[in-house]
């Protein structure tokens, strides 16, 4: 196969990241298909690439020119387009969440075992070099005997309400990549949640059952400790940072200027900040594209399967039923799940 000819459905903000990734910058890809029921911007973003557009995915998922599929779609909705890929039997890359509850998510992970389907999940943080460094400078004992690990993500904004609503919340949208993150840095997995955090500048999340800020202590398995902070109102820009210490040392993860220039002036210092998550994250999107074309090609396990989205999952609900019950939560198959995190 000289190239994977890909079809990407949802063309909202992350799909079309990585539609346009796909048009032109991932190793052995070639952008051929785009779906999205929402035909003006099927249609804008299809002439922009130079790609045929479908309204219906099932459809793109059923062409014979479509071999691999991206999808990026409403999270209330990847279950059901998750399982019609597996069925045309198409190698799958699915952006996180998987869906928006734990049992959507055990029996997409039933599908993908009986069928044997390749599923990649959208934990892009794992293929930034920042991140996958200080994973190789851990494994190699640069910092000892790990202790913890610190991982924060403020977005500058809130997203749109009809984002809002289908995303998850707080915990399944934007802390979600923290969880996984942080077992991917600890190579093991959190056993218990405690999570507090309130509405303190969009007041209408409260109708959502939501919060824009919030703070989570974690414990794991083999009696690391951590905490995980979120925020739907950073300001300055998208702040993404985490640290991992140990019995010699730590390390650092992360930047919030842009440009690398301080400007100092009569009223002190200053410097840009990254504006969102696309700027931040702009190599990783590609790089992890770029990971699944590999493995589909090769034959290989997906780098980031079914079951990390599952345990990310997992620990999100536990945030959540911790925020509500104002108590720690045990995350559910925390103990089964194993001790290594892949």
């Amino acid at each position: 196969m000289a190239q994977l000819r890909v079809g990407v459905v949802g063309v909202g903000r992350m799909g079309s990241v990585h539609a346009r990734h796909l048009a032109g910058s991932v190793s052995g890809a070639k952008l051929v298909a785009l779906a999205d029921v929402d035909r003006s911007r099927l249609d804008a973003l299809a002439n922009e690439l130079g790609v045929k557009g479908f309204t219906d995915y099932r459809e793109m998922f059923r062409s014979p020119e479509v071999d691999a599929v991206v999808i990026a779609g409403p999270t209330d909705q990847r279950e059901e387009m998750l399982g019609a890929a597996v069925e045309a039997g198409k190698p799958v890359f699915c952006e996180k969440p998987l869906a928006q509850s734990m049992d959507a998510v055990r029996r997409l992970r039933a599908l993908v075992e009986r069928s044997g389907a390749f599923v990649q999940i959208g934990f892009m943080r794992r293929f930034d070099p920042g991140y996958a460094a200080a994973r190789r400078h851990i494994e190699a004992g640069a910092i000892g005997e790990v202790i913890g690990v610190h991982s924060m993500t403020r977005d500058p904004k809130l997203p749109p309400y009809d984002y809002i609503a289908t995303s998850g919340g707080i915990y399944a949208d934007l802390a979600i990549h923290d969880f996984d993150i942080v077992r991917f840095l600890m190579a093991d997995e959190v056993a218990s949640v405690y999570a507090v955090g309130g509405v303190y500048k969009y007041e209408r999340l409260a109708e959502y059952g939501d919060v824009d800020n919030t703070f989570c202590t974690l414990t794991f398995t083999r009696g690391g400790i951590g905490t995980v902070h979120g925020s739907r109102n950073a300001v300055s820009g998208y702040d993404v940072r985490a640290e991992v210490y140990g019995t010699e040392g730590s390390i650092r993860i992360g930047y919030d200027r842009e440009t690398p220039v301080l400007l100092f002036g009569g009223r002190g210092g200053s410097f840009d900040c990254v504006p969102f998550f696309f700027e931040r994250f702009h190599d990783a999107y590609r790089l992890e594209l770029e990971a699944f074309v590999t493995a589909v090609k090769r034959g290989d396990p997906p780098p980031v399967g079914v079951e990390d989205g599952e345990r990310a999952l997992a620990i999100a609900e536990a945030a959540l039923e911790s925020l509500r019950s104002g108590r720690p939560v045990r995350v559910a198959g925390a103990c089964d799940a194993g001790v290594e995190a892949s």
